[in-house]
């Protein structure tokens, strides 16, 4: 049995992790002060932990 999903529904998560790195990337070349540097170390974490709870998921 074979399901058909949309391209929407394929790429929403790989799109939004991609546009959230991106951000993080940005923020912290750009804004080296402030609230811009933890926003970009929160901005880059979270492909890292989204990676980590799947490698999880998938072992247990």
């Amino acid at each position: 049995m074979t399901i058909h999903r949309s391209i929407g529904l394929i790429w929403r998560w790989p799109a939004l992790l991609a546009a959230l790195s991106i951000f993080g990337l940005l923020s912290a070349l750009l804004g080296q002060t402030g609230v811009w540097l933890p926003l970009s170390w929160v901005a880059l974490a979270a492909p890292l932990v989204v990676a980590a709870i799947c490698i999880g998921r998938s072992r247990g």
